[in-house]
């Protein structure tokens, strides 16, 4: 019996809430929101493009007799269609003195090494460097919010590396509209 009503107790459990930065009176909390990542505009071309190009490579792999990157290339252009054709979701994002807010996770500052910020037409990126060399940048579109605010802000808790830029993945990932 008191099995029972364990389980039943257990179900009515609430879900959990979604972190929240909950700023000290007084200190400052900058908060935006913006895509999950950034699209790009791909001309009517640019599916034909790479079926040809998923096609003319198949055909000669099939050609030499290799069929398993065949079935990778399918896979791939699948895939590729999929992302492609997918639209970002808006997402939270907020700073304040202890960390960063980032899709719900948050992160302390004494986890960040550094960070900088990247631009591209009119379009501001902030990545922050993890001190674990584990774990992966963490990217953060700013969306609308004023890259100048965010870099002054960050600039009182995080060192700044000036001459990093576009990540390589975000550079390859506008190149070929991704």
């Amino acid at each position: 019996m008191v099995k029972a009503k364990r389980k039943e107790s257990h179900k009515s459990a609430k879900p959990a809430k979604r972190p929240e930065i909950k700023a000290p009176s007084g200190s400052k909390v900058i908060r935006w929101q913006a895509p999950d990542y950034y699209t790009f505009e791909r001309s009517p071309y640019w599916s034909l493009g790479v079926g040809v190009i998923a096609i003319v490579l198949s055909l000669i792999l099939i050609y030499t007799e290799n069929y398993f990157p065949v079935i990778i290339i399918i896979l791939a252009v699948i895939v590729t269609f999929q992302v492609a054709h997918e639209h970002p979701k808006t997402q939270d994002f907020a700073l304040d003195e202890g960390g960063i807010l980032s899709r719900n996770n948050f992160i302390p500052h004494d986890e960040i090494k550094s960070f900088w910020i990247a631009k591209h037409g009119t379009k501001s990126i902030l990545y922050f460097e993890p001190i674990n060399r584990a774990k992966a940048t963490i990217v953060i579109p700013l969306g609308n919010q004023n890259p100048t605010e965010v870099r002054n802000f960050l600039l009182q808790s995080l060192p700044e590396k000036l001459e990093y830029g576009e990540m390589l993945s975000e550079k390859l990932m506008r190149i070929f509209r991704l």
